[in-house]
């Protein structure tokens, strides 16, 4: 009897307050429900541009030919082919011959006094004032040719005959430092008074 009695006073005191009572739950109004809340999301990173790394040219290789450098052995000479530069001109086979061959082939080179260090053999270039037998190639020995072995002298000029005629000198012409042509000594013990073929010197060829 109480709780009707109560219910009863909740009801009077709602009613008088002016909040109206509903029997069942109703939607409400759209304008009274607030918009979602919108989460802002983070802007994304912009990602870098790749820059072009500059081309680098490749340096060009050196141009080179393939000749044949003979070189001493006992009382021989061995080709060993090298690349020496392009073009194979004649002071550049001396210059190569003057450099000597690899060390671990044991073969030695007799283009260089190996007192002084100095080239015994190098390209000659006669002035308008020198008339000298017609040859692809004409090379002058030092003073201190002279002074080699006989033998020595035969092995230096057939490494340099041989060398010059793989590069494509056909005939050698031998003068001295002045332009004075040389007879100079062959394998047989000849001297040859005529510029020098390869036919020359061909007995002295190794195998290697």
């Amino acid at each position: 009897m109480r709780s009707g009695v109560v219910a009863a006073m909740v009801s009077l005191l709602l009613a008088g307050c002016g909040v109206p009572l509903e029997e069942s739950a109703q939607a409400l109004p759209p304008e009274v429900i607030p918009p979602p809340i919108v989460v802002p999301t983070a802007s994304p990173t912009p990602t870098p541009t790749p820059t072009s790394s500059p081309t680098v040219s490749p340096s060009p290789t050196p141009a080179v030919e393939v000749v044949d450098l003979f070189f001493i052995r006992e009382d021989g000479l061995v080709p060993l082919v090298s690349d020496v530069p392009a073009p194979a001109v004649p002071q550049v086979v001396l210059d190569g011959l003057a450099a000597g061959p690899p060390p671990e082939t044991g073969l030695r080179s007799v283009v260089v006094d190996p007192l002084t260090g100095t080239a015994l053999v190098s390209q000659f270039l006669p002035s308008d004032a020198v008339a000298l037998p017609s040859a692809d190639a004409t090379i002058a020995v030092a003073s201190s040719f002279l002074s080699l072995p006989s033998a020595e002298q035969v092995l230096l000029l057939g490494q340099v005959v041989l060398s010059l005629s793989s590069a494509g000198s056909r005939t050698v012409s031998v003068v001295d430092e002045t332009g004075s042509p040389l007879a100079v000594p062959l394998p047989d013990g000849r001297l040859l008074d005529r510029p020098a073929t390869a036919l020359d010197y061909a007995s002295l060829i190794r195998s290697l």
